[in-house]
């Protein structure tokens, strides 16, 4: 079952990168060229310490945790734009919320507490 997840996770963070790639390409504002840079790099940092937690070996758990944290956050702050969040931008945070836990429950199954 850890190997399940962790492969999981890692198929899902490979996919957001994928699917994040199209808004540097496109002729697109500087704002959402910014975030899409800001959101690839947390999900290559999140690949990176779910295959090798050593990488930060006695900071990896709060790494993850926090990078785990600032995938729903960052959805967040961008829908509030005008102010109020829509139900497309509140399901959006919903699954980022989702693959922050999915991401942390991974390096903690699959690495537990790597700053021992």
């Amino acid at each position: 079952m850890k190997k399940a997840l962790w492969g999981f996770a890692l198929l899902v963070d490979a996919l957001a990168i994928v699917a994040t790639i199209p808004l540097l390409m496109a002729d697109a504002p500087l704002s959402i060229i910014v975030g899409g840079i800001v959101m690839i790099s947390i999900f290559v940092s999140l690949l990176a310490l779910l295959i090798k937690p050593q990488l930060l070996a006695p900071h990896a758990s709060k790494a993850v945790a926090t990078l785990s944290v600032a995938i729903p956050a960052i959805l967040l702050l961008g829908s509030l734009d005008l102010w109020r969040i829509s139900g497309q931008e509140a399901f959006s945070a919903l699954i980022g919320c989702l693959i922050g836990w999915l991401n942390w429950s991974a390096f903690r199954k699959k690495c537990g507490d790597v700053s021992q």
